[in-house]
């Protein structure tokens, strides 16, 4: 297994209101997939960075 640093948790401390939508989104997934899905909020670890796209999604755009 590699490690990658290319991102970072985002700091989402202070906007409850992000976190239950993330949690709301979880919920809808598992409905339709019947799998327990964990989203984790990332961001690219350098703005700068060719890996800061327009989706910003880790390793959805390899």
């Amino acid at each position: 297994m590699t490690t990658r640093n290319e991102y970072e948790y985002t700091d989402l401390n202070g906007k409850p209101a992000l976190i239950q939508e993330i949690v709301q989104l979880e919920q809808k997934l598992k409905q339709e997939t019947g799998q327990l899905v964990t989203l984790i909020a990332y961001s690219p670890a350098d703005a700068d960075s060719s890996l800061a796209t327009s989706t910003g999604r880790a390793g959805l755009n390899e």
